[in-house]
């Protein structure tokens, strides 16, 4: 995996989305057997393996990317808006290792939480200790008891709100605390009290 990173100043979003889209250089090993194709090597061993997992450079689940393209240098490649436009690009060799090194910069497009930050998530899951959701058709959220609306109680089966009416469907809820639970996924934890 790469040692360095570098980002560009336009890559925080202004709005508080779990959604982020940004360019980054990450500075990677280049195997010999991807000489011939060092752009797809790259990516094939860097990047692809990590969609749809939590990967730590990004600080978030890496959901897809684009626009890949090398450079000597993370400035020349942030400068270069498509691979067309990269020059000619020499790959460092450190001492007698048998890799070479090279930076490849990608727009990427990552799910990151914000603590604060309001999502919806679909019921999936209810116990007395805990309401599950699902939040966008693939991350897990979870509502522990003590940050669910008073009003709503636990039937023995379900939650029900303060009518009687069960708990299903979509739910709002605030985002309290998030967290990478291994190599594959982020843990959401969520509130719906204000404050």
């Amino acid at each position: 995996m790469g040692k360095k990173t570098k980002s560009s100043k336009a890559s925080k979003p202004a709005l508080q989305t779990p959604f982020v889209q940004l360019t980054r250089s990450l500075y990677l090993t280049l195997s010999p057997c991807a000489y011939n194709f060092p752009l797809e090597g790259l990516c094939a061993e860097h990047i692809s393996p990590h969609l749809l997992s939590y990967f730590s450079p990004l600080r978030g689940i890496l959901l897809g990317y684009s626009n890949p393209r090398l450079s000597e240098n993370p400035d020349d490649a942030i400068k270069a808006h498509s691979s067309e436009e990269a020059k000619t690009v020499m790959a460092q060799s450190i001492a007698e290792y048998a890799v070479s090194y090279v930076w490849l910069t990608c727009q990427f497009t990552i799910f990151r939480p914000v603590r604060g930050s309001t999502l919806e998530g679909d019921v999936n899951l209810q116990s007395e200790s805990v309401l599950g959701l699902m939040c966008y058709n693939y991350f897990n959220a979870a509502i522990d008891r003590e940050k669910l609306p008073s009003e709503w109680n636990w039937d023995g089966e379900k939650w029900v709100d303060g009518d009687g009416e069960q708990i299903q469907g979509r739910i709002t809820f605030k985002v309290e605390d998030f967290e990478a639970s291994g190599q594959d996924s982020i843990t959401i934890m969520g509130t719906m009290k204000n404050g």
